[in-house]
């Protein structure tokens, strides 16, 4: 008897790590959906998420400079130097709580685009962003899960969008809570970030020259 009791607790164990992560996809998409700012920032390593912010705002820049003009070895490092300082700015705002929940809604915080260019409009905001408020939607969200391992499974959001403009959300295990270490931009804002990063750099010029 004392072995089925056995046997029973640690499938009930098995059954409530398996739902763990899905619930904590649930629990962070209500704090996403109600704008709950303090509640997101509860459910975020913030350390290893400005990682992965700063290293697909680096990489945008990059990507972005290089298309206009060849780069040598040496440019190329001059220019991830000067790029890293670029970035640290975008890199904070967006990691602040408040623009958090936008990003995880799908949507470019408006505060961060700041003064545009004469003749060039605010790009429109995004939609359909991390929503898991009916069981419909949270099952497609928990389709699109990819384990790796134990103790990290990544989501993909919006569930109904092609693979490229689509959020990829990583939440590992730590002690008994999941937590978001990583989010992987869609192309459509990682091409936002390479195109402030270009303002930012030319407004850095332009100084120097005066």
């Amino acid at each position: 008897m004392r072995w089925w009791c056995g046997l029973f607790a640690l499938v009930l164990v098995w059954i409530g790590y398996a739902l763990s992560p899905y619930v904590a996809l649930y629990r962070l998409s209500e704090a996403v959906r109600t704008g709950d700012a303090r509640a997101v920032a509860d459910r975020v390593n913030f350390r290893t998420l400005r990682l992965s912010i700063s290293r697909q705002a680096v990489a945008a820049g990059l990507d972005a400079v290089a298309a206009r003009r060849d780069l040598s070895p040496r440019e190329r490092q001059m220019l991830t130097d000067a790029v890293t300082g670029l970035t640290e700015p975008v890199v904070t705002a967006l990691l602040m709580p408040e623009t958090l929940v936008a990003l995880l809604r799908g949507s470019w915080p408006r505060q961060l685009d700041g003064e545009q260019p004469e003749g060039e409009a605010a790009d429109p905001v995004r939609t359909g962003g991390l929503s898991g408020r009916t069981l419909p939607q949270l099952l497609k969200l928990a389709g699109t899960a990819e384990m790796r391992g134990f103790r990290t499974v990544i989501f993909g959001y919006p569930p109904d969008a092609p693979e490229e403009n689509r959020f990829r959300l990583r939440l590992r295990l730590r002690g008994w809570t999941w937590r978001v270490t990583e989010l992987e931009l869609p192309a459509e804002l990682r091409e936002r970030i390479s195109r402030q990063l270009l303002r930012a750099q030319r407004r850095t010029e332009t100084r120097r020259v005066r």
